[in-house]
């Protein structure tokens, strides 16, 4: 420890959309969770696994990370913090090109160690399956040549930037570490650690080994995005099959239309199966549901008998609160989490036209997951003790404790469901007829 630290604890700065304990109204708190509210789930993990009686874990949010000139930016964390963890998720993505560019600005001028847990790549299966490298879109667009050798220097720059700074680097898969030998690291600087977010409760969570078996009354999430045209029948039918389903909204402009009732996406040229829109029988059903905290989340998905669909994170967060969830996996990110913590899963191609909700809850075993979560951890907290960050959950002591308390408020956040929340202006037009009421009434 250098003499900055000496006769105070060690200050450990975590990038986050979010403070842990924040409570914000619906509507205020979708503007802090990055675009998509799976990323509080790897970030809070993060965070929760390095609360020790011995250090002061605390967050960076995005806006300090980034905003501003990045000079003065590398001297607030050099002055403010002994080690940086940057929990990340599909970051070398096309989409992510400046993103990697503006933090290899911040990471190369820093002077503390700088920790990345869980970054990945973002490939088609197609391009898994060839055993190349080139990053696309969830949608299929493909990349040019020239614009793949740029993303590859600025993903380059920027882990060389880490690695720098670190021991290694936590990758969430064997296709991400495979990503980077192919840039030209090393692979024993790169750590697979998998996804935070599967550690959130630590060493000892297991799931329940019961068979699911549904019927027409049995409460289901669908967490589904619309970028994948396949998967619209079988979420159309789910709904009409199950009366008692609902669809988890995890990006920005989907929950936005859920608690205002504002049409996000009015010209939107996709599959009409799909809750994109208020004209949509789920939206006026009030079967799209938003939690404003990842904590209430986490709880609400208790109450559900089965959960499926191919964002990663609402099959994460239904696992977290124990309750059966299955991915469909449709390119690199899904498929390297999902073999590497043996999470229940189906390709997205494999699905036939007569596939239901039923048949896959059906096939559901967690025996894989749980025979391979205590070593999958071990590697998870090797990976922190490698670069000098001790877990928490070597010793849980009061730090722990007092921040498992403090998200109490959180985690009691109610549902928001859609068309049954006044919109905004409808909000309006009825304080003011109150108001003119106790007018009347005076």
């Amino acid at each position: 420890m250098d003499d900055k630290n000496e006769g105070r604890r060690e200050q450990i700065w975590v990038r986050a959309c979010q403070l842990p304990t924040a409570n914000m109204t619906p509507l205020k708190s979708i503007g802090f969770i990055g675009g998509n509210q799976g990323n509080l789930l790897y970030q809070f993990s993060t965070h929760r696994a390095l609360v020790r009686d011995d250090v002061d874990v605390r967050t960076i949010s995005y806006n300090k990370f980034a905003k501003g000139p990045v000079e003065q930016r590398a001297e607030m964390i050099n002055a403010g913090c002994d080690r940086l963890v940057l929990p990340l998720s599909s970051s070398f993505r096309l989409q992510n090109l400046k993103n990697l560019n503006l933090w290899a600005d911040l990471v190369e001028r820093l002077t503390v160690p700088v920790t990345v847990v869980g970054i990945g790549a973002q490939l088609s299966l197609e391009e898994v399956r060839a055993g190349s490298f080139r990053p696309g879109r969830v949608t299929g667009i493909k990349a040019s040549d020239a614009e793949i050798a740029t993303h590859e220097a600025a993903a380059r720059r920027f882990v060389t930037a880490v690695l720098d700074r670190s021991e290694s680097i936590g990758v969430r898969g064997e296709i991400s570490k495979g990503y980077l030998q192919h840039l030209g690291f090393p692979a024993d600087r790169i750590d697979v650690i998998g996804c935070p977010s599967l550690f959130m409760w630590g060493p000892d969570f297991r799931m329940p080994e019961r068979p699911v078996s549904l019927s027409r009354r049995s409460r289901l999430s669908l967490s589904f995005d619309h970028r994948i045209a396949s998967t619209a029948d079988l979420l159309d039918r789910t709904i009409t099959e199950y009366a008692k389903s609902r669809v988890y909204m995890q990006e920005t402009i989907g929950i936005r239309m859920t608690i205002t009732g504002e049409e996000t996406r009015a010209e939107w040229p996709g599959d009409p199966r799909f809750p994109v829109k208020t004209t949509h029988r789920a939206y006026r059903q009030h079967r799209l549901e938003y939690l404003p905290t990842a904590w209430s989340w986490i709880r609400h998905m208790k109450g559900y008998d089965f959960a499926y669909g191919p964002r990663l994170h609402g099959t994460v967060a239904a696992t977290l609160a124990g309750t059966p969830a299955h991915l469909l996996v449709h390119d690199s990110r899904t498929i390297e989490v999902a073999q590497h913590h043996h999470l229940p899963h189906t390709l997205i191609e494999d699905l036939g036209p007569d596939d239901t909700a039923a048949r896959i809850a059906a096939g559901q075993d967690y025996s894989a997951f749980n025979a391979a979560y205590a070593e999958n951890f071990e590697r998870f907290t090797a990976f922190l003790a490698r670069n000098s960050l001790r877990s928490a959950y070597e010793a849980p002591g009061d730090a722990l404790a007092a921040f498992d308390a403090s998200l109490e408020p959180a985690a009691s956040a109610e549902p928001v469901l859609s068309d049954k929340t006044p919109t905004v202006p409808v909000r309006r037009r009825l304080r003011l007829a109150a108001q003119a009421l106790r007018g009347q009434l005076r």
